[in-house]
């Protein structure tokens, strides 16, 4: 393991990331440090790459048992390898199946996905890539669909989109039964445009939440407190 993606190293875990297609990025942190699993029993981290995510809740809550579902050899390769050298992969089943295939009757009390989401450009340059980037196999529409049947009465879905995908999701969420509880807007800087939506929903129609995130002062590299402290407990670089 030579290549700089090798390895990934947090506070508490480290990351391989050889095999996958998809490497560690800001968008994956931000949904695993933002989604609240504190009442969460049992979890579904749907699409799990490498893993970061389903173990950034085990370790958020040390009581949760996590399914992880990945569908790309490569990438199980590796979340295998991280959830067993993991403190907690006692606690992590990895599945490697489709969302579509599988089924296991169980209401989750938190879903989490960060989606592929490049739902028109060009294929990426290998096959591998391409399945993880594009919603071709994996969508939010299949994701709400599954939570219809699969998340429990005061369960919550957590999701990071683009802005336009975000707010047509939260139109289909809603005629799905699934109902906006927290919003986050995502800026990577103050002076430029939003980029994502951190999003929760439940099954409980109510008033939701909203709040702002801008990650970096107007310096690369230059992160804001707001972002420090949302991920302190990840990241090594943050007291």
């Amino acid at each position: 393991m030579s290549n700089k993606y090798s390895c990934f190293k947090f506070k508490k875990f480290s990351i391989q990331q050889t095999n996958a297609a998809m490497k560690i990025g800001t968008d994956g942190i931000l949904l695993g440090a933002w989604a609240d699993v504190e009442e969460s029993k049992i979890l579904l981290d749907i699409g799990t790459g490498t893993g970061v995510i389903a173990l950034m809740q085990a370790q958020k809550n040390n009581q949760t048992i996590i399914d992880a579902v990945e569908i790309d050899t490569n990438a199980c390769i590796d979340a295998k390898f991280n959830f067993e050298k993991s403190p907690w992969g006692n606690r992590i089943t990895l599945h490697k199946c489709s969302l579509e295939e599988f089924n296991k009757n169980i209401k989750y009390d938190t879903i989490i996905s960060n989606p592929p989401f490049y739902e028109s450009s060009l294929a990426a340059n290998s096959e591998s890539r391409t399945v993880a980037r594009h919603t071709a196999t994996l969508h939010y529409n299949h994701i709400l669909e599954h939570c219809k049947s699969s998340l429990s009465k005061s369960g919550n879905l957590c999701l990071i989109l683009p802005v336009d995908q975000g707010n047509s999701c939260i139109i289909k969420a809603q005629k799905n039964g699934l109902y906006l509880k927290r919003k986050c807007n995502v800026f990577s800087k103050k002076s430029k445009p939003q980029h994502r939506l951190l999003l929760e929903f439940s099954l409980i129609n109510q008033t939701p939440e909203e709040s702002n995130l801008i990650i970096e002062n107007e310096k690369r590299h230059d992160y804001t407190e707001q972002y420090k402290e949302l991920t302190k407990d990840f990241y090594i670089i943050f007291d």
